[in-house]
């Protein structure tokens, strides 16, 4: 990714993370890519294993396991699962070209077929929709990430078992992480480990829960921070930072991992 691009692509989704003078110094910062490679994509769940025929088979994709996506550039999304619900549209990649995965978190099928509950990322936060199963493609998603506050911990899972431990910090009382679950919308590797946004970006499906009207909406991201002083400290505008040697091994977590933020 060019420099012109990573600086974009930092400004559209993780500007809820830091002041704006953080952010012009780290435009006039050079290219710097953190090393670690990609962890294998998400697999697609074939047709006969996602259970496409109407049953209870669709249920257990309800698991924070699974996330749906489609190479469509829309995606209708219907607030009940039935034909003639109201929706809306809602596009598949987000500004930087990245293909989106949506977390699902429900599941049904009823006389119109079978449906799936995602998570939207857009406020307000668990903003969920329906869409049915034949639209999109299941994929399962291995990783997940989890966030307690109180502890100031990140913790790595895949397959349910715990690989990476971290301390990070967190937002600050009058700028609060915002809780929940979410997943991994934008991957934004940075120009610079020693600006803002460290070496690399997790941009989330989620945003601030007092910051809006700043460029990007507020988005909240995990990213990398070069100060080891961030750990287990509330210093940051509601995005969690991961000190940069520890950020290097979630890069290469898939889109759509879902990332479960608790106090």
């Amino acid at each position: 990714m060019r420099l012109a691009s990573v600086i974009t692509a930092a400004v559209l989704v993780l500007s809820a993370c830091t002041s704006p003078i953080e952010e012009r110094r780290a435009s006039r910062a050079p290219q710097n890519a953190p090393d670690g490679g990609d962890i294998a994509e998400p697999e697609t769940i074939s047709a006969d294993d996602a259970g496409t025929s109407t049953g209870p088979g669709i249920a257990r994709f309800a698991d924070l396991g699974h996330g749906v996506t489609t190479k469509s550039r829309i995606l209708r999304v219907r607030k009940r699962p039935i034909n003639s619900s109201r929706g809306d549209r809602i596009g598949t990649t987000n500004p930087i070209g990245q293909r989106l995965i949506f977390l699902i978190s429900n599941a049904r099928s009823n006389a119109s077929g079978d449906w799936f509950e995602v998570f939207l990322p857009k406020r307000p936060n668990r903003s969920t929709g329906w869409v049915k199963r034949k639209q999109v493609r299941v994929v399962k998603l291995r990783h997940r990430i989890e966030v307690d506050l109180s502890r100031y911990t990140l913790k790595l899972f895949r397959n349910d078992n715990l690989v990476r431990r971290f301390k990070v910090g967190v937002g600050q009382d009058v700028y609060p992480t915002p809780k929940g679950i979410f997943y991994v919308w934008a991957k934004v590797p940075q120009p610079s480990p020693n600006g803002p946004y460290g070496n690399y970006a997790l941009g989330l499906s989620g945003f601030s829960p007092v910051l809006s009207d700043w460029p990007g909406g507020g988005r909240a991201a995990v990213h990398g921070t070069a100060s080891p002083g961030d750990r287990g400290q509330r210093v940051s505008h509601g995005c969690v930072r991961v000190f940069n040697d520890d950020m290097k091994k979630l890069t290469g977590v898939p889109m759509g991992t879902p990332v479960v933020i608790k106090r």
